[in-house]
């Protein structure tokens, strides 16, 4: 009776080795790439001249994506390099000799691959297209609210092809001195406004200078005629600075799951955008399978098998090989899902195989002790 806690403890201790080594891979696979991939937002903040917490939010914003991705590949690298580094140290002798057969070693790396399959779907399937979708409002609030800023001194300021804004210098209150705007948005009747002084503004409508002390011209052009108007003050709308979401088509990546699902069930007439969609719904399923498939994979290539005191570089060279293959395979095919439909089912077939032949080695086999090879 007394076997019974010490293989507790053994299958505890081997646990807490795994889940050790899988949060600093995480750590380390995720930093390096959300460092390299958020660095594309640095020209959205500096070009719209935004402050340095909103660049924070639109990387934070891209974690989502990542650790859907990077949390198979980090298990994977976990269970691989634990059981590994337990063999090189002769551990896994010690734990076979006090009773454990591969089965119940395998057991804290299935029930740590379980934990992930159920953390990626919540991911997939929840988080991801919050955070996409957040992140996706950030970006037109950011240009929105910020770029008008971004008028240069002495520089024609195109914004847009239909209205261009000179600005002489500015002044320590942020005050815009020498102002010179072309409107031509009506092509009917283009306006140049001059103006002494301005001010630009926010509004619920979007930016907006303020100018004083001005003339405005405005060309008829059916009629060949200049009207001119002087002016104490002047709003003019800068709305060409705002990209506007009115009528934009949501990526499929932004949609909830089942927004997507209904999306899916009544398509626009764009068949292109609807293999897109399926293409996404699909993914959203399939990635999180990936952390239970990798597993079952290092688990089944380490610990089953004749045990070889020559060392296990074959046994890892064949786990990284399938491992490759099965992510390959599944990329490929997941891609393909947005132009014929029916490769959703090899797609399938090929997230659950290592899941359903691992699963067989591992329930299946006769429990026979390691022979030395």
């Amino acid at each position: 009776m007394a076997i019974l806690p010490a293989m507790n403890r053994l299958t505890a201790y081997l646990l807490r080795a795994l889940v050790v080594s899988l949060v600093f891979v995480t750590l380390a696979v995720t930093a390096a790439i959300w460092l390299t991939q958020s660095l594309r937002y640095v020209d959205v903040v500096v070009e719209n001249g935004a402050p340095l917490h909103m660049f924070v939010w639109l990387a934070l914003l891209t974690l989502p994506t990542f650790l859907s991705m990077t949390i198979p590949v980090a298990l994977f690298v976990a269970v691989m390099f634990t059981y590994h580094r337990f063999a090189q140290d002769s551990e896994l002798v010690a734990m076979r000799a006090c009773g454990l057969s591969p089965r119940a070693l395998a057991r804290p790396a299935l029930l740590l691959g379980g934990i992930c399959l159920g953390l990626g779907f919540f991911i997939s399937l929840w988080l991801q297209p919050q955070a996409n979708q957040q992140l996706v409002q950030l970006q037109y609030f950011v240009q929105s609210q910020f770029s008008a800023a971004l008028l240069k001194e002495g520089t024609f300021n195109d914004l847009g092809n239909k209205m261009t804004v000179y600005v002489s210098r500015r002044d320590q209150n942020a005050e815009l001195k020498g102002i010179l705007i072309h409107d031509a948005r009506d092509p009917a009747k283009p306006v140049t406004i001059r103006a002494a002084r301005g001010q630009l503004v926010q509004s619920d409508s979007g930016p907006k200078v303020i100018v004083y002390d001005g003339v405005q011209q405005e060309y008829d052009r059916a009629r060949q005629r200049l009207g001119e108007l002087a002016f104490d003050s002047y709003a003019v709308g800068l709305d060409t600075l705002v990209p506007s979401m009115a009528g934009r088509t949501a990526m499929p990546r932004e949609l909830g799951t089942f927004d997507l699902i209904n999306q899916i069930r009544h398509p626009t007439s764009d068949l292109r955008m609807l293999g897109r969609q399926i293409s996404e719904l699909h993914q959203r399923f399939v990635t999180p399978l990936l952390s239970l498939g990798y597993t079952f994979i290092a688990v089944c290539c380490l610990l089953f098998g004749e045990f070889s005191r020559r060392g296990q570089t074959g046994r890892v060279v064949m786990a990284i090989v399938l491992a490759v293959a099965t992510q390959a395979s599944v990329l490929g095919l997941a891609q393909s899902v947005s132009k014929q439909g029916w490769m959703v089912v090899p797609l399938y077939l090929a997230a659950f195989a290592p899941i359903i032949a691992g699963a067989y080695i591992v329930w299946r086999q006769p429990e026979t002790r390691w022979g030395a090879a």
